[in-house]
């Protein structure tokens, strides 16, 4: 696994563009599109906010077919809370887009970042599309990953290779995050481009799996956005034995999907807002899994344990009080260990000696420049 450039192009028939469009203040790139040779097995994972933005209930409703072969990703705007006219924007955005790449509706997914609450100007989107869909290159897959940033400091993308029956499988993502960060799933979009052949069952475990074991172990604010996806595109043109759930070789693909989706989340949270410092926390001793999980977001999501670590306080008492409130059963004699404070990587270890229950989960301190940021 690497940071390679143009990550979401290197597997076999996968282009993207990206564009200016005048989405963002700044006039930066705002306009990505993720394009495939052939039409792909498909799946997504999105947030559990209640108030889910539009591109996200588009995004539900075509991929029930387990098809795509597109995505159209904006940034600068959410296109949430905007009512029955931000989801016909989502949709004409979907249908154009098809009808420029000679697609059915169904098979385009959207996907938005941005603020909450404004209408999205698709006269800007409608403009731009033919631009986009006309400038598809295995060369944009940086500039894919520019444009879908927000408050993000650097692009994430990262890139796996590996040998499956004989054939060289690629997968590719990238990735953007840094505020609003909490499950499910973070304020996050990441997007997956494999040459695998995988059946639809597969690739959805696999995809569950990786996202569970990363972007729904970080918590950056305990801040749960409205526009969460990460979504996967397999589209077969590596060749090989087609992957099933009972196929030794989806343990291989597992694995490398996990890696990379448990890459980005770190790479997440060393870009969090205003962020000084990284910190893993890993709860062992737990009843059970979810309890330790229940543990680790509780002093992930403490202000006074993050607030703590920027000023290298060495304060348990912390920790102890947020494991405490998080109703997470243990012995009252719990064993805290903690890394050093003065350097980047913070590393926190509890022990709730009650069971076989264990969980990681990843969060960054609480600095003054998180506040100025989010004023």
């Amino acid at each position: 696994m690497s940071k390679y450039k143009n990550a979401i192009c290197l597997a076999k028939g996968f282009t993207c563009a990206a564009i200016a469009c005048g989405l963002k203040e700044n006039k930066g790139l705002d306009l990505a599109l993720i394009s495939s040779e052939v039409p792909a097995v498909a799946c997504g994972m999105f947030t559990g906010n209640r108030f889910a933005a539009s591109p996200v209930k588009v995004c539900k409703e075509h991929l029930k077919t387990g098809r795509a072969q597109a995505i159209v990703v904006n940034s600068g705007n959410a296109n949430c809370y905007t009512g029955k006219k931000g989801l016909r924007a989502a949709r004409k955005t979907a249908h154009l887009a098809a009808k420029l790449l000679g697609l059915k509706d169904v098979l385009l997914l959207v996907a938005s970042t941005g603020i909450i609450g404004r209408q999205l100007n698709f006269t800007k989107i409608k403009k731009a599309l033919p631009i986009l869909a006309g400038s598809l290159d295995k060369n944009n897959g940086t500039k894919a990953a520019r444009a879908i940033m927000t408050t993000d400091t650097k692009p994430k993308e990262l890139a796996a290779k590996i040998n499956i029956s004989g054939k060289l499988i690629t997968i590719g993502a990238i990735a953007k995050g840094a505020g609003m960060i909490a499950p499910d799933m973070a304020t996050m979009l990441c997007f997956i481009t494999t040459d695998v052949l995988i059946a639809y069952s597969s690739l959805k475990a696999a995809l569950e799996e990786a996202v569970n074991t990363s972007f729904n172990m970080l918590s950056i604010d305990g801040c749960m956005s409205t526009n969460d996806s990460v979504i996967i595109l397999a589209n077969g043109l590596a060749g090989n034995r087609p992957i099933s759930l009972n196929d030794r070789n989806f343990i291989k693909f597992k694995t490398a999907l996990k890696k990379i989706c448990l890459a980005l989340a770190r790479m997440i949270v060393s870009d969090a807002e205003g962020a000084s410092k990284c910190i893993t926390i890993k709860v062992i001793g737990a009843k059970n899994n979810q309890e330790a999980k229940k543990a680790g977001l509780a002093v992930a999501n403490s202000n006074l344990f993050k607030a703590a670590v920027y000023g290298r306080n060495r304060n348990l008492g912390r920790i102890i009080a947020a494991i405490g409130a998080s109703g997470a059963r243990s012995k009252e004699d719990i064993a805290i260990a903690c890394s050093s404070l003065k350097k980047k990587d913070v590393r926190v270890k509890v022990d709730l000696k009650i069971g076989p229950g264990e969980a990681t989960v990843y969060t960054s301190d609480l600095t003054p420049e998180y506040v100025r940021i989010n004023a």
